[in-house]
């Protein structure tokens, strides 16, 4: 078996590429998504009104204008970076570019048997497309018809980071040109960027748009269900979803974790910026001293990260 670990020339200028990408845009992403950071919030979510003017499939106007302003948001995000986020976005950038380096060598160890090839593509379509779109169809109709706010924004928040993430993913695929690995084997230009400098028809690998949206499917009804059990099975699925876009030959590794991690920032966002929860808070607290007594009322909104508070007497 031949070792991939000494790149050549144009692996190197291919790694390199990559590695600029991920610095210029992932990172940001990830300081751009936690800026209206969600609340910490109880394991039993509490009934919300969504607003009135909050995108909702009844208004496709208003998802348009909401989506047109996510990728705004998101491809805007280099000027909002900030040292801070670096703790934690600087090894998630070391660990890009090991599974890059390995991915030939992670691929040559998959099989190439087409009933395996098959059944792991089948299970990635499940997890990664049939669940998350079942699941945002059911939220949504159940919330419709049983006044339930906080299923309905499930669905519509659910919806709304699967198209951006789709939308996002998209460009990037398309601008980055990265040739997929072959079902039957090695493939000389497999995993290549912009191959031969030209635009490559296959070369829609990175990131991984299946794994992408699972993730962020997942981060949304995590936070709308913050329970360690619903965490753990959305999650899973997710994770699942990783494996078998490797397991199907569809993806190198490199793609399921840029593709992981996009989706993931991505579906924070949303919530955070869309979730009536996360958007306004109002809280009473009583005020008794000597002869005196009263509530104070403190109002936030997490969305413009700023709170107002007031005494009554």
């Amino acid at each position: 078996m031949n070792s991939h670990l000494r790149l050549q020339p144009n692996q190197r200028r291919s790694c390199a590429r990559f590695l600029r990408f991920t610095l210029v845009w992932l990172i940001p992403l990830g300081c751009f998504a936690q800026q209206a950071p969600a609340p910490q919030q109880d394991p039993v979510p509490q009934q919300v009104s969504m607003p009135q003017d909050s995108c909702a499939f009844s208004a496709p106007g208003r998802c348009a204008i909401e989506i047109a302003r996510d990728q705004t948001g998101i491809l805007t995000s280099p000027f909002r970076m900030h040292k801070k986020d670096l703790l934690w976005l600087a090894p998630l950038a070391a660990a890009t570019g090991a599974a890059f380096a390995f991915d030939h060598k992670t691929l040559d160890r998959v099989s190439t048997d087409p009933s395996q090839v098959n059944a792991f593509r089948q299970t990635s379509n499940f997890t990664g497309l049939y669940v998350p779109l079942a699941t945002i169809g059911t939220t949504w109709m159940a919330g419709t018809f049983t006044h339930n706010d906080h299923l309905r924004e499930t669905g519509v928040l659910g919806a709304e980071a699967l198209v951006d993430t789709m939308l996002f993913t998209s460009l990037v695929k398309f601008g980055t040109n990265r040739v997929r690995p072959k079902a039957t084997g090695p493939f000389p230009e497999s995993g290549e960027f912009w191959p031969d400098g030209r635009h490559y028809s296959g070369g829609d690998s990175f990131p991984s748009g299946h794994t992408a949206m699972a993730f962020a499917f997942a981060h949304v009804i995590a936070d709308e269900y913050p329970g360690w059990k619903i965490k753990l099975a959305v999650y899973s699925l997710a994770a699942a979803t990783a494996a078998a876009r490797v397991g199907g030959r569809e993806h190198f590794p490199s793609d399921v974790l840029v593709g992981g991690a996009v989706g993931y920032l991505i579906g924070g966002y949303v919530y955070n910026h869309r979730s009536a929860s996360s958007r306004n808070y109002v809280t009473f607290s009583p005020i008794v001293g000597g002869k005196t007594f009263g509530v104070s009322l403190v109002f936030s909104r997490s969305h413009d990260d700023g709170a107002a508070e007031s005494s009554a007497p």
